[in-house]
């Protein structure tokens, strides 16, 4: 290492509909500390809550790498669609990291950089609270589907699965749809007596897209333990995320390359069946693709791209 790399230090975020991580990097690639806040998706949760999530994250990294000050930063960001949603956070990073060049990214584009290692070259499914897919050639070319959020798309998230297993569950108790176990399933998760309290809770208090996708692993662990209804929903949710690749994979022409798919995104670690029913669609199509869980988490994918940009900064400076 050559005198002075030990000092360089870069900021990583990873800013998602259900929490926000935050790392401090070495040149190295060795984490110096961690820090995490609630849900950052402005979309979702709303322009405080995720101010304070952001600033949370990012305060106890700092604080708790007492005296370092980052050199460049990368933000990876849920909710970055438009320009006004950039505006906003660039705003927020001259709010709470003042001084420190900061490049404000989508978040899939970090779960790539953490799931290959560090490449920018792949497809990566996402499939958290939200849910979008983004695949980027080798020659520069990129293409993205899904990332419209809870009210228009999401297909195949937390939110989108928790979403259709209530609603099958309503079903099964009015008795218009098979018989299932995801009522009590979900009365149980929740801590409540019945079925009925908990939708009383949905409406009375509003819950928004992040608290329902917390409800999603209830439809994961049923499906696994052999319910036909919760299977469906895993089934149709596995199916959208699948299609969503295909397109990308298409759109760039990778049919015949041999590149990586990351399954990143908390439905996917909770359920080997997802990983396994949407590997099995993508090779249909892509039948030299890599089908796999990421190397390492997405904040950590936002300090190797911030060391990147730093490098990038210095070149070009």
């Amino acid at each position: 290492m050559m005198e002075g790399e030990a000092t360089t230090v870069v900021l990583g975020v990873d800013g998602g509909g259900s929490r926000t991580r935050a790392i401090l990097m070495g040149q190295d690639r060795k984490v110096l500390s961690r820090g995490e806040g609630g849900a950052s998706n402005h979309q979702s949760v709303g322009e405080g809550a995720a101010r304070k999530g952001l600033a949370e994250a990012i305060g106890t990294a700092l604080a708790a790498a007492s005296g370092v000050h980052p050199s460049y930063a990368c933000w990876g960001m849920a909710g970055l669609d438009r320009e006004e949603d950039k505006a906003f956070l660039e705003h927020m990073a001259d709010e709470i990291t003042p001084g420190v060049p900061t490049r404000i990214v989508h978040d899939a584009t970090i779960a790539l950089a953490g799931g290959t290692g560090g490449k920018r070259e792949g497809v990566v499914i996402v499939a958290g609270t939200g849910s979008v897919i983004v695949g980027w050639h080798s020659d520069g070319r990129t293409a993205r589907v899904g990332g419209w959020g809870h009210m228009l798309g999401d297909e195949g998230s937390g939110y989108a699965i928790a979403r259709e297993g209530l609603n099958r569950a309503t079903l099964a108790l009015d008795g218009r749809g098979p018989c299932s176990r995801l009522p009590e399933a979900f009365a149980r998760a929740a801590g409540v007596e019945s079925f009925q309290t908990l939708a009383s809770r949905l409406y009375l208090e509003t819950w928004r897209a992040p608290q329902l996708a917390a409800l999603a692993p209830v439809v994961i662990q049923a499906a696994t333990d052999g319910d036909a209804v919760a299977a469906t929903v895993i089934e149709h949710a596995s199916g959208e995320l699948a299609q969503g690749a295909v397109t990308v994979i298409r759109r760039l022409g990778m049919e015949t390359a041999e590149f990586e798919v990351i399954l990143a995104g908390g439905v996917f670690e909770g359920s080997e069946c997802m990983q396994a029913q949407v590997a099995e669609v993508i090779r249909r199509t892509a039948p030299g693709a890599v089908v796999r869980l990421p190397r390492a988490e997405a904040v950590l994918g936002a300090g190797l791209l911030a060391l990147h940009f730093l490098q990038e900064s210095k070149r070009d400076g």
